[in-house]
């Protein structure tokens, strides 16, 4: 009900990019709910609890549609078990220490750009974004090894090997 016309019609369109991206994927993950909000302190939010994206409104068509990327790229992570074998792969990749923790218990509520960057978590739903949305997405934060980009991508193509 919070979600617009304007909104459903970008989203849906952005949805059918998101499931060609992860289409040997696909089966791993089930829905996810869209809620829109003018009062969200960040520019979206996943709830993996409830499996719903909240994303920031107005924005501009480029915000929404990689707030919308990168939050569904969340929603992977929470839902497919399989996503957990392409961690180590990512990490190396990012040239990340094994053990590096994918999504810190102490990351900070509201952390900073420079702190949210560093989470490897948000580092791989960074990756999706420009994978999914390509020219289309708008420069990341986060820095991203051309490495890190094609595991990922050997992944959505089905590949468990990911060196």
């Amino acid at each position: 009900a919070s979600v617009g016309d304007d909104l459903r019609t970008l989203a849906l369109g952005t949805w059918e990019r998101f499931l060609g991206a992860f289409a040997a994927r696909q089966a791993c993950f089930g829905d996810v709910r869209l809620r829109a909000s003018t009062a969200l302190a960040s520019q979206a939010s996943y709830d993996p609890a409830t499996a719903t994206v909240t994303v920031r409104v107005p924005g501009t068509a480029a915000v929404l549609r990689g707030a919308l990327v990168h939050e569904w790229a969340h929603h992977v992570e929470f839902q497919c078990p399989a996503q957990a074998a392409l961690r180590p792969a990512f990490l190396a990749a990012q040239g990340l220490p094994p053990g590096a923790p994918w999504r810190p218990a102490a990351t900070p509520a509201d952390p900073s750009a420079g702190q949210w960057a560093e989470i490897p978590s948000e580092q791989y739903a960074e990756a999706v974004v420009l994978l999914v949305l390509g020219s289309d997405a708008l420069p990341s934060r986060a820095r991203l090894s051309p490495e890190a980009i094609a595991t990922i991508a050997r992944w959505l193509e089905g590949e468990e090997r990911q060196d």
